[in-house]
Formats: structure tokens, sequence, C-alpha cells
């Protein structure tokens, strides 16, 4: 597969590393010198020049191209840039519907994908074969990431299944357990949820064989159906939360679209809102929108930084504290002064990933916006595994990933336990249509075999992604 990417800055960058990881042909395209300088480290074909030019696009081989993204700074430019491509690859090629080429358009306003507020559906008029907006999957994430806050990684696996990797503590009772045992957490009457995955003290990721003794240091990766499960995984790792409020009290700082999304998950969720916003507009865009009739919220047109305000409004007596600003350095000023007063669950929104894991380091729940962005744009980039497809930060050497088993498949009527032999995969769930025609996702039972139509969540390390994928035929 060879995938041309049009930006090279943290997205388009991210992207690009995630390829070449698996061993794929890339070619960055940028006009600024310094953004092309800094790529030279990726074994990327690199073109200085613009996009939306014929001779930048031939440079990069559109001619031989499977996929092309489109991660500028300018959402436009990453919409026409995707009938611009698909134009100039159809004059190459002779192919006038430009059928062998994907085109990928990330866009980061939201408002744009609005049928009423924007040019939405884009698919009616785009050339775009994918648009990723990482809007829902960010409120996401710091939604489930804020119910247990000490969990390092907090990840969508689908159909609301979740990925957990954290680090084993002195205090924990998995110690000295291997990753098959069944383990019931004492006082909670409940089981500790599977583990699939290990890092050792050493740094070496390892798909769980169920034997591997577990020493403090380890990370482990587990998979729950449910996010109430984290506090069960927390308690197991030596790392207890406290109880999240059914209904927790919610100061968002930051009337912006994740700032208003989260609100809206939160007031329908039963909870009560405020909103503390700088911009006298914006704060009055939020109060005139759809949810500002809601009686549970407030909005409040002031400094996030002003001491007056944050005591005014009593914030040590919220139970979730998250900041959405359009400044890293912003967020986690406010993020430190609340969880200072008290504030138990405290998240933020970060462009830069690389601040990430230093940010978490000191007790705040991050979430990066552009790791959510390459995220997004690889999902696309692997369509076809028709579900999810999932890099794990905390062990990069594995990625988690989704496929339907098509009729004729040569794996169906094998074993689960041989189907992940075969493969060298670790089955996480099976998702199965009932006899009325609903789908469930369970756990596989090893003396149970593979159907046509089953879809699989599996994980495995990045090098045999390609085998997998021939095999499971997505």
């Amino acid at each position: 597969m060879r995938v041309i990417i049009a930006g090279a800055g943290e997205i388009g960058r991210g992207v690009a590393t995630a390829l070449r990881s698996e061993q794929r042909g890339v070619a960055l395209i940028d006009p600024d010198p310094n953004a092309i300088s800094e790529s030279q480290s990726l074994d990327c074909l690199l073109v200085t020049g613009n996009a939306l030019s014929r001779e930048s696009l031939i440079r990069a081989g559109i001619s031989d191209a499977e996929i092309i993204v489109f991660a500028t700074n300018d959402d436009h430019v990453n919409l026409l840039g995707c009938a611009f491509a698909k134009r100039v690859y159809s004059e190459q090629v002779g192919d006038r519907t430009a059928s062998g080429l994907i085109t990928i358009a990330h866009v980061d306003d939201s408002n744009i994908m609005d049928p009423t507020r924007g040019a939405g559906p884009l698919e009616k008029w785009a050339r775009s074969n994918f648009v990723v907006c990482p809007s829902e999957a960010i409120v996401d994430q710091l939604v489930a990431g804020l119910v247990a806050p000490s969990l390092d990684d907090i990840l969508p696996l689908g159909d609301n299944a979740w990925i957990v990797v954290s680090e084993v503590t002195e205090a924990s009772p998995l110690i000295g357990t291997t990753t098959g045992d069944n383990v019931t957490i004492e006082g909670k009457h409940s089981m500790v949820p599977p583990i699939f995955a290990i890092r050792g003290r050493d740094g070496r990721d390892t798909l769980s064989s169920g034997n591997e003794i577990i020493q403090q240091g380890d990370h482990l990766l587990f998979v729950t159906g449910a996010t109430k499960s984290f506090s069960n995984i927390a308690l197991a790792l030596g790392t207890p939360d406290s109880e999240m409020p059914v209904t927790p009290s919610v100061a968002i700082f930051g009337a912006t679209r994740i700032g208003s999304r989260l609100a809206r998950h939160y007031l329908d969720s039963g909870s009560n809102v405020v909103i503390i916003e700088p911009d006298l507009d914006s704060a009055n865009e939020i109060v005139g929108s759809t949810i500002g009739v809601n009686k549970r919220l407030d909005v409040i047109h002031g400094d996030p930084k002003d001491e007056d305000l944050l005591r005014e409004l009593a914030i040590e007596n919220h139970d979730i504290a998250i900041a959405t600003l359009g400044d890293d350095n912003l967020n986690i000023s406010i993020s430190m002064r609340t969880m200072d007063k008290g504030v138990l669950r405290t998240g933020l929104l970060l462009d830069d990933r690389a601040l990430v894991e230093a940010i978490h380091r000191i007790g705040l729940r991050p979430v990066s916006k552009r790791r959510v962005a390459v995220t997004s744009i690889l999902k696309s980039i692997h369509m076809h595994v028709p579900g999810i497809y999932q890099r794990i930060p905390s062990m990069p050497s594995l990625v988690s990933i989704s496929a339907d088993i098509p009729s004729g498949n040569s794996l169906i009527g094998t074993l689960f336990s041989e189907v992940e032999r075969k493969l060298g995969v670790n089955l996480a769930l099976v998702e199965r249509i009932d006899e009325e025609g609903n789908p469930h996702a369970r756990a596989p039972e090893h003396d149970q075999t593979l159907e046509e139509g089953d879809r699989v969540f599996l994980f495995l390390e990045i090098d045999d992604l390609r085998k997998v994928e021939k095999s499971l035929g997505s």
C-alpha cells in the first residue's frame, strides 16, 4: 500500500510514523521546509510543495498511490484537496472516476459537517471517501478516562467495550498470580477482567498466553465491556480511585466545540454543569444553543484564572473539572489549580501529543486532540477493517483490529483456540447475529468455532498486521 500524506505537521507525521511501522510506502508533502526537515527521520519520500499542485502530487507518486490523506491545518484545503487529487490521479492513469484512489480529509471544525450550520452532509458533494472529524472520539475518551483517572490508557475497542492499560504497583493483589488466573476483587464479589497483553519491566510487549507471572512494574492490558469495571481494574493494580457519583457535578472551562459536546453529554446523564468562558460572544453562543435552555446548565462569562471566580463557584465542591480552551499551557494551569483546590477528577484537552504522558504523571487526565486525530485517520486508512483499528500508546508494538468473516474464508469452522494459534493473535470478543437479527458481542469460548458473518475483535503484533488481515479475508 502506498499512501500520500498532505501536511507534515504533528498529525501527518504521526500517521506516517504508524504506516512506516507497518512497512507501508509513504510520501509526505508540505510547503514548509521546516516541517519537511523535521520529517527526515521517518524514511519517507519528502516533497516540499503545495498539495494543491499537480507537480507536487506527481512528484509524490500519485499515479501509484492507493490512498491520499489531507491533514493540513486548513479544513477547506483538506476537503478541496480530495477532489483535486482525484482529478490529477484520473489524468495520470486514465481512470475517469478515480476509483483506484481513496481520499481522506481531516476536518477539525465539526460545524463544517453539520447539515444546518455547515456544509454537511459532505458525502453528498465532496469527493472525500472518508471525512475524519475526531470530536466525538475526543469526548468519549475524556469522559471514560475521568471514571478512573489513575489508569494510564483507556481506549475504545468497539461495541461499548474498552481497552485498559496500566501499571502494576507494589500494592497490587495481582503480584505473583498469572495473567490467566481468575482473580476476585476482595469485598467486590466481582472478577478482574481478562488480561490480553503484558509489557514487562524490560519494555517488551507480549500477547498474553495466560502463563506470565505478574510482577510489580509490569503493564497489563485488560478488556472490559463496562466503564463500571474501571474501578475494579484500578483496585487490582493497587491504584484505587474514589467512587464516581452517578450524576457528578461538572465544571467545564471553555465554551469550545469540545466543551459544548462534553456539556451535552453530562447534561443528558442528569448532571449539573457550569461552563466558564472568557470570551463573551462564545458564552452567549452557548446560551443561545439547544443546550442553553437546560435548567441544569450555568454559563459564566469570566476569566478561568480568576481566584475570586473559582471561590464563588465553590470549585472544590465539583466532582469533575475539564479544561477545553485552545491553549495547552492555559489548560494545564487551570487543571492544576482545580486539582490543588480538591477536584478529584481533572481532565484537559491538549494539542501536543508529547505532553500527554508527563501531564498524566502529575495526576491530571489529558487527551491529545492530535493523537486522537492520528488514530481516527488510521482507522480510515484501514477501511477494510470494518469496526476498529486501535494503536495502543502504552504498548506501541501491539494493535487491536476487528474484521468481518466473509463467506468462503478458510478459517470458518475452526475452533477459536486454533484461530488464535494459526494467526498468532488473542481474540477478545466475537460479535454474532442471533436468530432475531440482533448483534451480540461475547468473549470467545475456546470450544466454539468461527462462523461466517462473525465479527472478531483481536490483538496482534503490528508486524503481523498484513498477514492477519489477509488470513481474515478483509
